[in-house]
């Protein structure tokens, strides 16, 4: 079954619940992994960060593998986790999805109300909203003009074609393409950045991905990773892989997975699957490791001699490059290191 918000969520976690020594045990449901990742995100914003990433499985695994689940599924999953999430952080939470159809979709998800909680609101991040009484949104660029920037993917900064709600604290940023992540900067530049007080949550956005989408035609450019999306801090972060491994021997294929899995102020951890839902740390990372470097980790803790390594075969399995341009960032241009720690 699809996750279903609770009918009342937990009281929000104190900052201080991030802060033992002790490392962070992987979720064991959605109810414990949604009290971790409001509590890393307190503890960010309480070390003065204000771009943070939320990253995990909206869905279980099997549901996220069928072939008769959709992205409507996985969206109003999003929605429904990022409201209890909201919800829960126990401030004033703007909850923003990309334009007014999600909007609409997002609100009939959330019970048909654009505020179904005290704390937070439902918003679209461009194009207009419903007012809210007693305050609201501003709203965004809905001109021909602004039609055919979205299409042709013209940035237009510095004008006001974003959402912005004054009375919000947080903003929660939920299914947004790359194509639209130049917006979130908009709002950042326009009204996060300037305020001091205020912070963005980019909210299960797949970020890995959309990096590396950036520069592609029709995409924003790769500077869009160096000037903003380095500042994206991980609050938290479990990011599941699944892999296989070539050998020359019964069974010839062994599949294997685990998970990057972070909890902020903590370091990242390298978790092998163990099989019935239990992970095996094999690893610890100060700073976000490249994908490559994860995934030899995983291959490492199998203890398996492949009986190829060093030969051409070796490389064929592990792959000759083991980091994306964004990991190697070669030529030193990312403006902060904030995503990597």
């Amino acid at each position: 079954a699809a996750v279903r918000a609770a009918s009342e969520p937990a009281a929000a976690p104190t900052a201080a619940a991030t802060g033992s020594d002790e490392l962070a045990l992987p979720p064991a449901s959605f109810e414990a992994l949604l009290r971790q990742a409001q509590a890393s995100t307190l503890a960010s914003v309480g070390d003065g960060h204000r771009l943070l990433e939320v990253e995990f499985p909206p869905l279980p695994t099997a549901i996220l593998e069928d072939a008769s689940s959709s992205a409507y599924d996985v969206s109003d999953a999003n929605v429904r986790l990022a409201v209890r999430y909201a919800q829960g952080l126990g401030k004033r939470v703007a909850v923003l999805v990309p334009d007014r159809p999600e909007l609409e979709r997002a609100i009939k998800v959330a019970g048909g109300r654009q505020q179904p909680y005290a704390n937070v609101s439902l918003h679209s991040l461009t194009g207009s909203s419903p007012v809210l009484s007693g305050g609201g949104a501003q709203g965004a660029d809905n001109s021909i003009e602004g039609f055919f920037s979205r299409i042709f993917n013209i940035e237009r900064l510095g004008k006001a074609n974003v959402t912005i709600v004054p009375e919000a604290e947080i903003y929660v940023i939920l299914t947004v393409s790359c194509q639209e992540l130049p917006d979130v900067e908009r709002l950042w530049a326009q009204d996060v950045a300037p305020n001091g007080r205020k912070a963005i949550v980019l909210f299960n956005l797949k970020l890995d991905t959309q990096r590396g989408d950036l520069g592609l035609p029709a995409f924003p450019r790769k500077a869009l990773q160096h000037r903003f999306l380095s500042r994206v801090k991980p609050a938290y972060y479990l990011r599941s892989r699944s892999y296989s491994l070539s050998l020359r021997r019964p069974p010839f294929l062994l599949p294997f997975s685990g998970a990057l899995f972070r909890v902020y102020p903590g370091p990242f951890q390298c978790l092998l699957d163990t099989g019935n839902g239990r992970y095996r740390m094999v690893r610890q990372y100060d700073r976000r490791p490249a994908l490559g470097e994860f995934k030899e980790d995983l291959r490492q803790a199998l203890k398996v001699d492949p009986e190829d390594k060093g030969q051409a075969s070796d490389v064929l399995t592990r792959g000759y490059k083991t980091k994306t341009w964004f990991e190697e960032d070669a030529e030193g241009l990312d403006e902060s290191d904030a995503w990597r720690t």
